[in-house]
């Protein structure tokens, strides 16, 4: 058994450089908001080669990924940050056509797994490594009798990156599991170049 049971510590970081077949690197990154949930979408290959009227050989290669994160809100300038929103003098925010900027990606999922004890908690983390989020819809409504807590959920879509001159194919996403969250947090910080974290 491996369940996930949880999630938390959602952080990001831009790009800072990206050279294919070298390496990929980020500026200072930080904290997200608070985890909710995360949908992951894998796009894969869907090819078969057929002879003798049978299948010979089949295809199933990740091609990319979408993601669905929903937060607890984001600040002004999470926002800014995630979505490519500038802010002028008076410090007002602008929503524009401009593109937004790469980022990684990543959190910690906790997880109930099978062990040799019984059932142990550990901490999984995924990062992904380049994708630009937008935010596809914005609500707000009047306050009603019971409240209705309204929460944005932004999109990523992922990209792969070739991270050594030895890479035969795209990389799109790292994970590790740790038997800590504070070994969890301090190895996604290590990712997201966050010198100390946040507990959520």
């Amino acid at each position: 058994m491996k369940a996930n049971v949880g999630m938390r510590y959602a952080v990001a970081a831009a790009v800072n450089t990206y050279t294919p077949y070298t390496g990929i690197t980020y500026s200072t990154g930080f904290v997200v908001s608070e985890a909710r949930g995360a949908n992951v979408t894998w796009e894969t290959a869907d090819g078969e080669f057929r002879g003798d009227d049978v299948v010979l050989d089949t295809e199933k290669g990740v091609l990319g990924y979408s993601i669905e994160f929903e937060t607890t809100g984001l600040r002004d300038s999470v926002r800014a940050s995630l979505l490519g929103e500038t802010k002028d003098n008076s410090d007002v925010y602008h929503i524009t056509g401009a593109n937004p900027p790469s980022v990684g990606f990543g959190y910690v999922k906790q997880m109930r797994e099978t062990g040799s004890t019984g059932i142990d908690t550990t901490w999984e983390v995924f990062w992904y490594h380049k994708l630009k989020f937008s935010q596809p819809n914005e609500e707000a409504r009047t306050r009603e009798r019971n409240m209705d807590w309204r929460v944005p959920t932004i999109r990523g879509t992922g990209e792969g990156v070739f991270l050594s001159a030895a890479a035969a194919d795209p990389d799109f996403v790292e994970h590790k599991t740790f038997s800590s969250f504070s070994a969890a947090q301090s190895f996604l910080n290590s990712l997201a170049s966050i010198s100390s974290g946040t507990s959520t």
